[in-house]
């Protein structure tokens, strides 16, 4: 009698190990899935923000684009050139004689001047905007003032 209760606890010891066990399978399991949810939610939220910031990017160049045209139209009018419609080319993408029309004279350092300022104008907006650098700001600065 004595070994068959022992058999029977042994059986019921057992019984309630493997339950505990599978417990706590289901529960790493469980732990498991909740982890991977969470580093799927962590990762489409990043990819949003990511979007959202390139948009705001892709904006602020719209804008600066748009600024630098009116720049441009605005200094072709004092020039008394028609002024730069939206999607041409701009006047610093031309050389210079095009840039200046045949009916007025500006001494060539000043539209070279001209030119340089506008360059590095242009640079330092990408830099303040994070496109480029410190370091690689200062580098494109160099190669700009040394082609004068």
């Amino acid at each position: 009698m004595k070994t068959l209760l022992a058999a029977a606890l042994l059986i019921l010891s057992t019984l309630v190990h493997t339950a505990a066990a599978a417990q706590s399978v289901d529960t790493a399991e469980q732990r498991g899935r909740l982890a991977e949810q969470r580093i799927q939610i962590e990762a489409a939220r990043r990819a949003r923000e990511e979007e959202e910031r390139l948009q705001q990017a892709a904006e602020q160049a719209r804008a600066q684009e748009e600024a630098a045209a009116r720049s441009d139209a605005a200094r072709a009018q004092e020039l008394g050139q028609q002024p730069t419609l939206a999607g041409q080319e701009r006047s610093t993408d031309r050389s210079a004689s095009e840039a200046i029309p045949p009916g007025n004279t500006v001494p060539a350092g000043n539209v070279d001047l001209s030119r340089t300022l506008e360059q590095l104008r242009t640079l330092g907006e990408l830099r303040d905007a994070g496109y480029v650098t410190a370091e690689e700001f200062d580098r494109i600065k160099r190669k700009i003032l040394d082609s004068q």
